[in-house]
């Protein structure tokens, strides 16, 4: 539990990156692959991460974020899609993963199936269900990183249009998010952290 308690406190929102030291690319897939164990409504995943390292396409990445520096210098910057049409395109292998494992019957199957899509009729439901799924898979990212030993900034300052046409990224999938990740520059040092407010200002119990 210390050492859980250790990595959350630890984690930063680190704005420089050491431009010299790489992740390297299967250490980057096994975080990803770990923080995927993250929840989600009905287990459907909505997220999709397309990580930008090449150093050409991290400038031209920099340009649509409004000349974050962060960006350049990082090791690789994870473009979080929320797929608002997740519950259409992954029920089925969700439903089978759970038939094959006994959470559900095969005669139940149908119905869940229909309850689940229509949860995802609506766009505004929708949409809701997939940025807050992607935005758990996203802390779940800056968490698994500090656990081997990076740093992480999550940055929403971008040109969402311009990065859906560099990425080539559908209309019906929304990026929440962008998660640079990499290593702490040696020769700097980070301010203490800022003012977080106490349960006091902002919970009450009933």
């Amino acid at each position: 539990m210390k050492e859980c308690l250790k990595l959350i406190k630890e984690r930063r929102s680190i704005t420089f990156f050491d431009p010299h030291k790489e992740v390297p690319e299967e250490l980057i897939k096994e975080i990803l692959e770990v923080s995927a164990t993250a929840p989600s409504g009905y287990n459907l995943q909505p997220w999709e991460v397309i990580v930008v390292r090449d150093r050409e396409k991290k400038k031209r990445l920099k340009e649509i974020c409004y000349g974050q520096q962060k960006v350049e210098d990082a090791s690789a910057n994870i473009v979080l899609l929320a797929n608002t049409r997740a519950g259409f395109e992954h029920v089925d292998r969700v439903l089978q993963s759970w038939e094959e494992l006994g959470y559900i019957k095969p005669e139940a199957r149908e119905s869940l199936r229909l309850q689940i899509i229509s949860g995802w009729q609506d766009p505004q439901r929708a949409f809701r269900k997939a940025v807050r799924d992607t935005a758990l898979f996203g802390m779940t990212i800056m968490i698994t990183a500090r656990a081997y030993g990076l740093e992480t900034h999550p940055m929403e300052g971008y040109d969402e249009q311009k990065l859906k046409e560099f990425l080539g990224v559908e209309e019906h999938k929304v990026i929440p998010m962008i998660i640079a990740i990499g290593y702490k520059d040696p020769t700097k040092e980070l301010l203490p952290r800022a003012y977080r407010f106490s349960f006091e200002e902002f919970g009450k119990f009933l």
